[in-house]
């Protein structure tokens, strides 16, 4: 079993109620929750199935899914994973692959509403740019999602005479062990959780000699 998309998958047929019951699923709605084809869906079950993790059977005319207590037992590790790390730990540890995003980030973190907020918040006037982690570990991107729950640094929305611009949140976070900086969690994004925006006053592309697909690690305070 692919363990990282496998794991995802029983966390989404959990959330679809699939824990004590068959939930009626088509592949092709499995695979729009997942972000994949209706055949890339099937293979997930069929595979999940040969493991042992789920069961399979009919809702009426439609096909039905259930976790089996082996399957669960896995999502229910992990949550006992994040639990403890959350009781424990005064900071999350996301770990990812360098990625070039729409180049959009330079433009947000540069207008005044923004940057008046971060430079008298954090305490550091940002570089106008953000860098991109793409998460794979099912454990950190449900840690990007328990983010979205926390209070963090609020960042108001404001107005200007073009549009209205949303409200974010931020953690600050430490880059690579040296670079100081911050993770957002941004309420208008075109990113889903697989997705980690980090902003710091340093260029961190040029100072860490980091490219597209290079590995970097970001701790992030739980404020």
């Amino acid at each position: 079993m692919r363990q990282d998309t496998s794991l995802r998958t029983l966390i989404e047929l959990v959330k679809l109620g699939a824990r004590r019951r068959l939930v009626s699923l088509s592949t092709s709605e499995l695979g729009r929750v997942l972000h994949l084809t209706q055949q890339g869906a099937s293979v997930r079950l069929l595979e999940l199935e040969r493991e042992g993790m789920i069961e399979r059977g009919r809702v009426g005319r439609r096909l039905g899914v259930r976790l089996t207590s082996r399957g669960y037992d896995q999502v229910a590790s992990l949550y006992a994973e994040l639990k403890g790390a959350m009781n424990r730990r005064e900071e999350f540890l996301f770990t990812g692959r360098v990625f070039s995003g729409m180049r959009e980030g330079g433009y947000y973190v540069s207008l005044g509403g923004y940057r008046r907020q971060f430079t008298n918040l954090l305490g550091f006037i940002p570089f106008p740019g953000t860098l991109n982690l793409r998460l794979v570990s099912p454990t950190q991107i449900e840690q990007k999602r328990l983010l979205r729950s926390m209070t963090g640094i609020f960042i108001e929305g404001f107005e200007d005479r073009a549009r209205s611009y949303g409200p974010a949140r931020c953690f600050r976070a430490r880059i690579s062990e040296t670079q100081k900086g911050a993770a957002l969690v941004i309420e208008r994004t075109h990113y889903d959780d697989t997705v980690l925006e980090l902003i710091s006053p340093a260029n961190l592309r040029r100072e860490l000699k980091l490219k597209d697909g290079d590995e970097l690690s970001a701790a992030v305070h739980l404020e």
